[in-house]
């Protein structure tokens, strides 16, 4: 069923034994995995079936710190939430998803790391990734290179026990912003009601969540009252719903020991490597790593991975290589100046690159003569790094956030210990020189927000336990990466619908669906 909450009566109360607050991947997994079930549920969405201006304004929010592209444009409101940002090509189709689990590792403890390590492993979470898959659109749990390789198409053969071959998998995001949203509106027990936007909660106790005050933009002012509710609104509109629940301070829901909003993560991407072939026919040999046509028809790409050993041994962050080719420059040979300005745009890494789909291009090798190396790059957890409540208030008159994020000097003396890993790495299997732009600082604006309402046992050290329910409380839960104690380099929506999944089995045990 489907409801505008712009035709709601003012002061109207909708019941629902759960309440699911967000439509993007995480609210859509969970409420089709209610589809049919003896649970009424209702999916509260802030916009509508596209992005629109107005209500795109609500995500304002104030960058403290080092550079960011700010909270309006790396967040969407509406019916398929930050699908609607995805623009990776797959197939000729646009709004494209790259997928990828977590490495086993990223749910260890760590020695170097103290903030580290999830309340259960990636074995626990393997059945639940194999059944994201499904809603993902995408084809086996099969990450490693080895697994999609073959004789047209072969993995690079590496010297160097630090690397390794992987895959991404891609699939279509219409399947969030139509096909999942189609399925819910047509489902006789669970209701979408969009352009709903949350504006508070009441407590029926200090641990009990009673109902939330909505609004859309009409003015049309309305209460939703379950038996169970669950944040899904992504990495900065959990906390800040929880913030408000205790206007910012240690009452505020979960935040008896200060950990809402902090440990705000973002994936960054970095461009500093470049790979000079040690012949032009690594542009064919190299065909693995560019997004192609695999078993099945599913579409992945290779990528160049690190192995546990760089984990464990050398306590870096996570990260991963992607290959493009960088356009051949000409300058005129008389012309020094020509020559030096090729030379620091290709230090830079700011020559025109090819995207997907290189592989199919003719004359590559005489058009092309290296390869830009995309690292995208886990950021640890940092309590400074944080999400706060700011005296601006919205058009509903509900207090803006203030992003506080840095960049800090250790994470950049990381990234170049990992340069020089990738870079010994490649070179020491003969596949060509890299250069290295030293110094030169990575675009933290993957829009992959993560970690204000981690999850720990403990509530001591995190917002929410093993079942994403909020510590201190009985009937309210979080979903998405906001609960990541740790984030990996990879995309994160396979995990946040992997997550998802699990939270809905859990919750149909409680509730007896």
């Amino acid at each position: 069923m489907e409801i505008d909450a712009r035709k709601i009566p003012y002061g109207t109360t909708l019941e629902a034994d759960l309440c699911v607050v967000g439509a993007g991947p995480a609210g859509l997994a969970l409420a089709r995995a209610f589809v049919g079930e003896g649970v009424r549920l209702l999916l509260l969405e802030s916009g509508g079936s596209e992005p629109e201006e107005v209500i795109q304004d609500l995500n304002e929010g104030a960058a403290i710190g080092d550079a960011y592209a700010g909270l309006r444009a790396t967040r969407c409101r509406a019916v398929g939430g930050a699908a609607h940002l995805w623009n990776t090509p797959v197939g000729g189709a646009t709004r494209g998803a790259k997928y990828a689990p977590l490495d086993p590792w990223d749910f260890s403890v760590r020695a170097d790391l103290p903030l580290a390590g999830w309340p259960f492993d990636h074995t626990h979470l393997r059945p639940f990734y194999a059944r994201a898959q499904a809603l993902c659109g995408v084809e086996s749990f099969a990450y490693e290179g080895e697994e999609w390789s073959d004789d047209e198409r072969p993995c690079f053969t590496f010297n160097d026990h630090r690397l390794t071959t992987r895959v991404y998998q891609f699939g279509a995001g219409e399947l969030f912003t139509r096909t999942h949203p189609r399925a819910v509106t047509d489902s006789a027990n669970v209701t979408l009601c969009h352009h709903a936007t949350v504006c508070g909660l009441e407590r029926a106790s200090r641990r009990e969540v009673a109902a939330l005050a909505c609004s859309s933009f009409t003015a049309h002012r309305f209460r939703v009252r379950a038996g169970v509710f669950v944040f899904a609104a992504g990495a900065v509109e959990n906390a800040r719903l929880l913030l408000l629940s205790g206007d910012g301070g240690m009452e505020a829901l979960g935040n008896r020991h200060g950990w809402v909003g902090r440990c705000f993560m973002e994936h960054l991407r970095d461009r500093a490597l470049v790979l000079i072939p040690a012949s032009a026919d690594l542009f064919d040999r190299a065909a693995f790593y560019d997004a192609h046509p695999a078993r099945g028809g599913t579409i992945v790409c290779g990528r160049i991975g690190l192995t546990e050993t760089v984990a464990h041994s050398e306590t870096l962050p996570n990260a991963s290589i992607t290959l493009f080719p960088r356009l051949r420059t000409w300058p005129a040979p008389s012309s020094v100046a020509g020559r030096w300005v090729g030379r620091l745009r290709r230090l830079a890494g700011r020559t025109a690159t090819l995207g997907y789909g290189w592989s199919r291009k003719p004359e590559i090798a005489r058009k092309y003569d290296a390869f830009q190396l995309l690292m995208n790059l886990e950021q640890r957890p940092n309590p400074d790094n944080r999400i706060t409540l700011s005296s601006q208030k919205d058009a509903l008159g509900v207090p803006r956030v203030e992003l506080h994020w840095r960049w800090r000097r250790e994470e950049q003396e990381q990234l170049e210990s990992l340069r020089a890993v990738f870079a010994t790495g490649l070179e020491a299997s003969h596949l060509g020189r890299v250069t290295i732009h030293a110094s030169m600082k990575p675009d933290p604006n993957a829009h992959h927000h993560a970690g204000t309402t981690r999850m720990h046992t403990d509530p001591r050290y995190g917002v929410v336990d093993a079942d994403g329910r909020v510590h201190g409380t009985d009937n309210l839960y979080i979903a998405g990466s906001s609960v990541f104690p740790t984030g990996g380099f990879a995309n994160p929506t396979l995990t946040i619908v992997a997550l998802a999944l699990r939270l809905a089995d859990h919750l149909k045990s409680r509730m007896g669906g």
